[in-house]
């Protein structure tokens, strides 16, 4: 009785000290807040490939976003509950750094880099998203019950593009041996397979699989 004491001792102490710890954790002043309801804290740097480039996610407590507006672009998964609402992306040679998009009026649900083999080494070609930003099922907020964006943007964070808009999921994606994505997608309970240029972030092709009785 007197060792079960203590170890339950042992585990209030310690629970109460890690509460202690992130109740302190300061939030950041990275984004506008004019309402003060969101707290900001970036995530882990994660290193491009081989490249000097990191991108860091700018994680808010919230996994939504109040519906105001679209926000403008200059622009396989299920939903992975996230709390990354952009993305900004340091130089670790010239120390500088951009951000993926110009507000927080976005939710992002997923990221991916996208590489091709070369000669036996694995090269970053562009990094791909699932970004939701608009409130296509009129609940007053943008999460994971709405319709997603898949974009690309260059390896540094430029060039942002969106390529598929209002679909339900992303089956597959992948660098092919000639260099382009190929990508499985849904949308409205229909499955469509599309080629993109990594270079120009252009759709070379998209087709609807066709049906049993079609085949």
């Amino acid at each position: 009785m007197l060792l079960l004491g203590l170890i339950l001792t042992l585990a209030v102490i310690s629970y109460q000290l890690s509460k202690d710890s992130s109740d302190q954790q300061p939030s950041l002043n990275l984004a506008k807040d004019e309402d003060g309801e969101e707290k900001w804290n970036l995530g882990y740097p994660n290193r491009i490939g081989e490249t000097d480039y990191y991108y860091v996610q700018l994680e808010s407590e919230k996994l939504y976003v109040k519906n105001q507006s679209r926000v403008e672009s200059f622009s396989m998964y299920d939903y992975k509950p996230t709390r990354a609402k952009n993305v900004v992306f340091i130089n670790s040679n010239t120390n500088k750094s951009n951000w993926l998009f110009e507000s927080v009026q976005q939710l992002i649900t997923e990221i991916r880099l996208l590489s091709s083999e070369d000669e036996l080494k694995s090269i970053i070609k562009a990094i791909s998203y699932e970004v939701i930003n608009s409130d296509t099922n009129k609940d007053g907020i943008f999460d994971n019950s709405d319709k997603r964006i898949f974009a690309l943007s260059k390896i540094d964070g430029t060039g942002y593009s969106e390529i598929i808009e209002g679909y339900n999921r992303i089956v597959s994606s992948r660098v092919n041996n000639e260099g382009n994505l190929f990508v499985v997608f849904i949308d409205n309970d229909t499955v469509y397979t599309m080629l993109i240029d990594l270079s120009l972030f252009k759709v070379l092709d998209k087709k609807a699989l066709p049906k049993v009785s079609d085949s």
